[in-house]
């Protein structure tokens, strides 16, 4: 592997001042940079030798006017696509899922959850300021061996040099997605009824900027024109498909968080 990628020349990639190297590093689960420029070479070597693959999308543009992207890794999934999704924690991402899933179970199994469930929700916490968030992102797909593709919504900071670059040495493709903005206010969604085949006014507009918004992803990952891929989409919210995904999601995570309560009161009976 080319020396030039490193810990230390992905972080001057970015505003290095605003980078706190430890928290990085202890989100990760290194103890070291040493550990982490081993663990991306181990990476390398082993990308070359896999048979499945992970999309990694990561939202680097405010969830506040883009709702439709929380759904990216469950349209990816339903499609096949192992996707491992990262985004900030923030108020709109705790209050959409919520109304589905047990958001404390997500770091419980992470490892079964995209091995049974083909994705991984990992909510960055807002101790992390953009530019960390956008660093720690970037640094987990890398040491991701099954990573083959990285979509940024959003404007990453990377130039297309640097992409040449990091797709050249490490075999991974970088894409940025626009973002089509939309004014929803959530607090008047009914979320338990957004994926139902029978669908009011407004929720049916409201899954059609879901479909037009991720078209484009969609496009990337299977070769469609945007048309097609977002009439795919589309199929997918009146066949209900993304609210079985939901509801099995749902039910998967309430097993993992009673087996892990299950496992801690043993500890301590």
């Amino acid at each position: 592997m080319s020396h030039s990628i490193s810990f230390e020349f992905l972080i001057d990639l970015f505003e290095s001042t605003l980078i706190d190297r430890a928290k990085i590093l202890q989100r990760l689960g290194l103890k070291s940079v040493k550990d982490f420029d081993q663990s991306l070479n181990f990476s390398l070597a082993l990308r070359l030798t896999q048979t499945t693959q992970h999309q990694y999308i990561v939202q680097t543009s405010t969830l506040e006017n883009s709702l439709s992207y929380l759904f990216s890794p469950f349209i990816n999934s339903i499609l096949n696509q192992k996707t491992v999704y990262i985004a900030p924690r923030q108020n709109i991402v705790e209050r959409v899922y919520s109304e589905y899933f047990r958001l404390d179970a997500l770091d419980l199994n992470k490892r079964q959850i995209l091995l049974e469930m083909d994705l991984d929700l990992d909510l960055v916490s807002a101790a992390f300021n953009p530019t960390e968030f956008q660093f720690y992102a970037l640094a987990k797909a890398l040491l991701d061996p099954n990573c083959q593709h990285i979509f940024f919504i959003g404007q990453s900071s990377l130039d297309d040099d640097i992409k040449k670059q990091i797709v050249k040495t490490v075999k991974i493709n970088i894409d940025d997605i626009e973002v089509m903005q939309g004014s929803i206010d959530v607090s008047q969604i009914d979320f338990k009824k957004l994926f139902w085949k029978k669908k009011s006014v407004e929720i049916a507009e409201l899954c059609r900027s879901i479909s037009h918004a991720n078209a484009p992803l969609i496009s990337q990952q299977f070769n469609l024109k945007l048309s097609d891929a977002e009439r795919l989409i589309d199929d997918l919210m009146y066949s209900e498909h993304l609210l079985e995904k939901l509801s099995v999601f749902g039910e998967f995570t309430e097993t993992i968080f009673k087996h892990a309560f299950k496992s801690e009161q043993e500890v301590y009976s």
